[in-house]
């Protein structure tokens, strides 16, 4: 026997076409057999019994000590042992499976054939993995005998016959058993169809039950339902009725009171208590409402009436019974929502599932005046940030990227990715002139605050008496002229940076709230009473010695460790001359692009010139230096006059002249300073006098100077110059001044 396994070698097969008919007639005790299992069929004998019938009557025909029947089932077919009958003990017992496809077996069931094993101890050597010829074995069997049960003409199982002697079975044998294989068959599939009917039929039997009670459960639920529906009418259309009052107003005050009246009008109560959070109704203490049942509700708070704040318990003297709702909204807790009577008669059976409805409903009111009175706020913030925008763009907030490969700059650069990343408190320290601001962008820029806004205050700009305000914002009333509720710098910056410049301009009594908020992230109105929490990163800039200015007692030593978290110090321009190479070339670009010139060339001397310079404006000055030197050059090369270089003490760069009166070769003379339009005029009228007035042109003026010929006429007719030109210059009138073209005098 084997139930599983590869292919079978020294195993034989017995085709169906082999005839015993001439043995098996002189076998009268077979037929009598047949004879017999066809009457058990007959009267329902199930499998078992008829397997002992042929077990008992069939000794003598076929030899064998044990018959055991395995059927398929499952979807992935598996040949499970059902029954066994053996002279001995037992080792492969029922309920022993085994895989079928890819077994021996597979091709016995799937071709009809009989298998005959005549020496098992041989086979299992071929096969030394199979576990059922092991245990067959371990039984003493020697031969076995292989029949499939086919019935309806398809497969259901096998029958084995096993003998302890070897070399037992012909195919005599097989062919004298497949008659009695089909008998057995046929009973196993009765005895399944039997089993699957009786299974059928318990299951229709339960069935018919859990209809009955489906039945009774489905006209209690129709009666039930129809109640229910007639009461939900009336709950719906008084819901719709106070969803209507609910959302007619967004005074909150109106709402209740109108919810009182229709709760009063519901219930019979004689107190309503509507109490909301202070952070929803803008109210410090309990809402009641007090009936006398003929007039209209009064808000008041009466005599012996108070409400738990905790828990929503309303307490009236002579209270017969009360009650009391959470209002709650997307999670939140609102308030509560309390009524009781004080009338001994009053009926008790209140529709709770409606109340739970009503405080629902009051539960969006609150929800609804709450959020309408945040965006109303956030209306006030966006018109505020909107204002300060504007307010930055005409500003000119051109800065472009950090410009420097110094050393100096490198270690800038190191400390901003350092702290960018962090929420820390910079200071930011430098010469005017030398970029803080920039700086402060960066920081934000490459900070987890980059998409909101950084905020700048020029601590210097405002007086003593408004940058308080200006800070912090103020309440209608604070002082005179605050007609309207202002929100601050620090409010307005929320979730982003602020950046204080000239921090050591802030007055003392300001310095102890920027203490406060950099402490404690809280910080309170001008006017206001009600602490304001604010997430903004503080960034200060100033170009003192701060450490200096704080130990001389100009400024807090508290507030000045709280800002020097992580101070980065910007160097002047002059401790970092290689910079100037690139910033000179980043602003020529920049001005030249704005005013419309085409200026490629730097000269060596305005180059050295430059360097040589010791910058006391720093940056700002050599940007306000290129833009002069941008208007006035006339040709692609970039001029600049040395007395332009003069600093606030009066010192120039090395190798400058001594006066005005000795210009560089190219250069367009100077003498005394000059404002920005003059400085224009002249080199517009220097340009002109070269060519004789002529504007238009490949020698036009206009052509000198890099601009277009009706960009050059609108700067004249803005300085006040006037061309009197003439078609030919030898058919000028005697009397005409030769030397002057055009009008120099200033209109």
């Amino acid at each position: 026997m084997d139930l599983g396994g590869s292919e079978d070698r020294g195993v034989s097969y017995v085709d169906d076409d082999y005839s015993a008919d001439s043995w098996t007639a002189e076998n009268a005790s077979y037929h009598q057999l047949i004879g017999e299992l066809l009457e058990q069929l007959n009267l329902g004998r199930d499998c078992e019994q008829l397997l002992d019938s042929v077990y008992l009557r069939l000794a003598g025909m076929v030899p064998y000590n044990r018959i055991a029947v395995a059927i398929i089932e499952g979807e992935s077919p598996r040949l499970r042992l059902i029954s066994c009958r053996t002279d001995g003990e037992v080792s492969l017992k029922i309920g022993y499976a085994a895989r079928l496809r890819g077994s021996t077996l597979e091709h016995l069931i799937e071709t009809g054939q009989a298998r005959i094993i005549n020496d098992l101890e041989a086979y299992q050597r071929t096969k030394p993995h199979s576990s059922s010829t092991r245990l067959i074995r371990s039984e003493g069997m020697q031969s076995n005998l292989t029949l499939p049960l086919v019935a309806d003409g398809k497969p259901i199982g096998v029958v084995f016959f096993s003998s302890r002697q070897p070399h037992a079975y012909t195919r005599q044998h097989a062919t004298l058993l497949r008659r009695l294989a089909g008998h057995l068959a046929i009973s196993i599939e009765k005895a399944r169809w039997a089993d699957e009917l009786q299974s059928t039929n318990a299951r229709l039997a339960e069935a018919n039950v859990m209809k009955d009670r489906f039945l009774e459960v489905l006209r209690d639920e129709v009666s039930r339902q129809t109640e229910q529906l007639r009461l939900s009418e009336q709950r719906y259309r008084l819901l719709v009725r106070l969803g209507q009052l609910v959302t007619s107003s967004l005074n909150l005050r109106e709402v209740f009171e109108r919810a009182a009246v229709e709760l009063h009008r519901l219930v019979g109560c004689d107190w309503v208590s509507l109490q909301g959070a202070e952070a929803a109704i803008g109210e410090s203490g309990p809402l009641a409402i007090e009936f006398d049942l003929q007039d209209k509700p009064t808000w008041s708070a009466p005599a012996g009436a108070a409400v738990d704040s905790s828990t929503g318990r309303l307490s009236v003297r002579g209270m017969t019974r009360q009650g009391r709702w959470p209002l709650e909204a997307r999670g939140q807790h609102l308030g509560w929502l309390a009524i009781g009577c004080t009338d001994p008669d009053q009926e008790d059976d209140w529709d709770m599932e409606l109340l739970k409805e009503i405080a629902a409903q009051l539960s969006v009111a609150i929800d609804n005046a709450s959020a309408y009175g945040k965006i109303a706020r956030l209306k006030r913030q966006l018109e505020q940030q909107n204002v300060y925008l504007k307010e930055e763009i005409r500003s000119d907030h051109s800065f472009g990227d950090i410009i420097g490969t110094s050393e100096a700059m490198r270690q800038v650069r190191l400390a901003i990715r350092q702290v960018a990343g962090t929420d820390s408190t910079v200071l930011i320290m430098g010469e005017t002139g030398t970029g803080k601001e920039l700086i402060a962008r960066a920081i934000h820029d490459q900070s987890e605050r980059h998409d909101k806004l950084m905020v700048k205050v020029n601590c210097a700009a405002l007086s003593a008496s408004l940058i308080t305000s200006e800070l912090f914002g103020h309440e209608p009333g604070a002082f005179t002229g605050a007609t309207a509720q202002r929100v601050g710098r620090f409010e307005l910056a929320d979730g982003g940076t602020i950046l204080l410049d000239e921090i050591s301009e802030v007055p003392p009594e300001t310095q102890v709230m920027l203490l406060r908020v950099l402490q404690e992230r809280v910080f309170e109105r001008v006017g206001g009473n009600q602490p304001i929490e604010v997430n903004t990163r503080v960034i200060a800039a100033t170009n003192r010695d701060l450490s200096a200015y704080a130990a001389e007692g100009h400024f807090r030593t508290d507030l000045f460790y709280r800002l020097h978290v992580f101070p980065i110090r910007i160097p002047p321009l002059r401790d970092r001359k290689e910079d100037i190479p690139l910033l000179l070339d980043h602003f020529v670009r920049r001005f030249s692009e704005r005013m419309n010139k085409r200026i490629d060339r730097i000269p060596r001397g305005t180059m050295d010139l430059l360097i040589d310079y010791a910058w006391p404006g720093n940056v700002r000055e050599l940007e306000n230096l290129v833009q002069r030197a941008t208007i006035v050059s006339a040709g692609h090369s970039l001029m600049v006059d040395a007395s332009w270089l003069q600093g606030p003490d009066g010192s120039r760069p090395k190798g400058t002249p001594a006066s005005a009166s000795e210009p560089r070769p190219g250069e367009f003379p100077s003498t005394q300073p000059q404002t920005l339009a003059e400085t224009e005029r002249q080199a517009i009228l220097a340009a002109l006098h070269a060519r004789d007035g002529r504007v238009y042109g490949a020698g036009g003026a206009a052509k000198a100077l890099g601009l277009k010929p009706t960009t050059l006429y609108g700067k004249m007719r803005k300085l006040g110059i006037q061309v009197r030109r003439q078609p030919d210059r030898e058919r000028r009138q005697p009397g005409v001044d030769e030397g002057k073209p055009f009008d120099e005098s200033p209109k």
